[in-house]
């Protein structure tokens, strides 16, 4: 941030922080409550935002990912982050060459540079970014907590010929991600044990299977829309290792009506009709 109180003529700050839906806030009620540290805010019209700024209690969020690794690539940016807050706490930010270390770092992470950064240092050259190897998961409530932040348990209502009421319901577990973590995406088919028996034991890992992955230049997406794999894969999954939050409730409800075919009748289509309208952006 420029500021011409600094002898930089720039102001830095690390920030650590987490936003989620404001139907969900009590997750990060939890996180601030078991960290000890940070704050949360209001962030947009329905959403609200966890942030950790002050130097001193960044350590307790250096100290947390260090001994709890991260398993997505998201691990080459903490690295970067804990590289940065390292040169802030040494106030190498209040030097132009030190500041010039601090953009080359922030050119690597996330997004990169923003547009007024990028016209202010048109010459930086980003750091090179930590190698990452996605290694598997070890823990399914890693998983679940996952899944609590990126996971998203949707219902499609499309028209459809061969139904009585002319509209077709479908659920849909997906996961969204960049692109850098496809095998991490990929890996899930085997880990959920899609497409095979009806227990929950996941197989070997087999990185050439990819059914239900779908790819672009820039993402890569898991979405899980047959019904067995939902009814007898993801949703036994999830009750097993619970998620926070309210996502898959309304979820499971619609599962059981479907289950007991009661989506074929015009009060359970339109009592699906009332769970969806509530769900996801529609929560109140």
């Amino acid at each position: 941030m420029q500021n011409v109180n600094h002898k930089t003529n720039w102001r830095v700050k690390a920030i650590f922080s987490i936003g989620v839906h404001i139907k969900d806030i009590s997750i990060l009620e939890d996180i601030k409550f078991t960290l000890g540290v940070g704050n949360i805010h209001k962030h947009g019209k329905n959403s609200v935002q966890y942030r950790v700024e002050s130097i001193k209690e960044l350590q307790t969020i250096i100290n947390h990912f260090d001994k709890y690794n991260l398993i997505t690539a998201k691990l080459s940016d903490y690295l970067l982050f804990k590289k940065a807050l390292n040169l802030i706490k040494l106030k190498e930010h209040l030097s132009e060459e030190g500041l010039l270390k601090l953009v080359a770092i922030k050119a690597s992470i996330n997004l990169g540079l923003p547009n007024n950064l990028k016209e202010a240092f048109p010459i930086i050259i980003p750091i090179e970014k930590p190698k990452y190897i996605f290694n598997g998961i070890t823990d399914p409530y890693w998983l679940a907590g996952f899944s609590s932040g990126d996971g998203s348990f949707d219902i499609k209502i499309s028209s459809s010929k061969t139904s009585k009421l002319g509209s077709r319901v479908q659920l849909r577990f997906s996961v969204g991600l960049n692109i850098r973590d496809v095998e991490l995406i990929k890996y899930l088919v085997t880990y959920f044990n899609l497409g095979y028996s009806t227990d929950f034991n996941p197989p070997a890992v087999k990185n050439d299977n990819i059914k239900y992955v779908y790819i672009t230049d820039n993402s890569v997406n898991l979405q899980v829309i047959n019904y067995s794999d939902i009814m007898y894969k993801i949703i036994p999954f999830f009750e097993k290792y619970l998620i926070l939050g309210n996502k898959s409730l309304d979820f499971k409800k619609v599962a059981n009506i479907i289950k007991n075919k009661e989506h074929l009748t015009s009060e359970g289509f339109n009592n699906i009709i009332n769970i969806k309208s509530g769900m996801n952006r529609g929560r109140i």
